[in-house]
């Protein structure tokens, strides 16, 4: 058995790599190196590397735990998705996606990576197809469907996550920490015509977090109920 490093009272185990590597994300890293990790962990970069072959392999793994957040949030909202109404269940999982990598906004860009086709990532697939085929999309109906979905979804949470640390640098490059002014005035009467109506838009993210989630959800709900169904099924023999 290995001899446990200086300071250390148990041995270093992957996930707590894992898991170190999405705390020093939230807490404004970008990617940490190999030796900021063994730093904050106490131990040599060596053992860092007994786990994991690369930097970029902990990124995937810290991004893998929020993805198992986001599971847990969905089976909080819907806790038997393979019988669900399927529509309710892809709308909660664009909740659940939305919610966990806002919470980790800062790791949230490499979610767009391309996927490695390991267990849970072919586990993902199984039950989006599952979902799509109750739904009566199959073949490339679903793969079509699937990318509509994948593309609103993963674009929602990307430009959100993208927005806050985009205004966090510049925040700092300008010494200045509060939020800035908008350009424009903001009518605040919420029957004052379309331009205040999308002026407000603009910055519900920050201003109205509960409504811009609403405004998420009913979007995500009208796109999947629109999917057509029954275009292409399988060949009864």
């Amino acid at each position: 058995m290995t001899r446990l490093a200086k300071g250390r009272d148990t041995h270093l185990l992957p996930e707590e790599i894992a898991a170190e590597a999405l705390r020093q994300f939230d807490a404004g890293s970008e990617a940490p190196s190999i030796r900021q990790l063994a730093t904050a962990l106490g131990v040599a970069p060596s053992a860092i590397y007994h786990h994991f072959p690369s930097r970029s392999a902990i990124v995937r793994a810290a991004v893998q735990i929020v993805w198992d957040e986001s599971t847990q949030e969905l089976l909080a909202m819907t806790p038997h998705p393979l019988t669900d109404d399927p529509a309710e269940v892809l709308v909660a999982i664009g909740i659940a996606t939305r919610r966990a990598f806002g919470r980790h906004y800062r790791i949230a860009p490499w979610m767009a990576a391309t996927p490695l086709g390991n267990p849970r990532e072919v586990a993902t697939l199984q039950l989006m197809t599952n979902l799509f085929e109750r739904m009566g999309l199959y073949g490339e109906d679903a793969g079509a469907a699937f990318h509509a979905y994948a593309s609103f979804t993963f674009g929602a949470v990307l430009f959100a996550a993208t927005r806050r640390i985009t205004n966090e640098r510049l925040a700092a490059e300008s010494k200045d920490e509060s939020p800035a002014e908008p350009a424009y005035a903001v009518d605040p009467d919420p029957d004052g015509g379309t331009l205040p109506a999308l002026q407000r838009m603009v910055q519900i993210s920050t201003t109205d977090p509960v409504r811009d989630e609403e405004l998420f959800a009913l979007t995500l709900r009208r796109l999947v109920e629109g999917f057509p169904s029954g275009l292409t099924r399988p060949a009864v023999s």
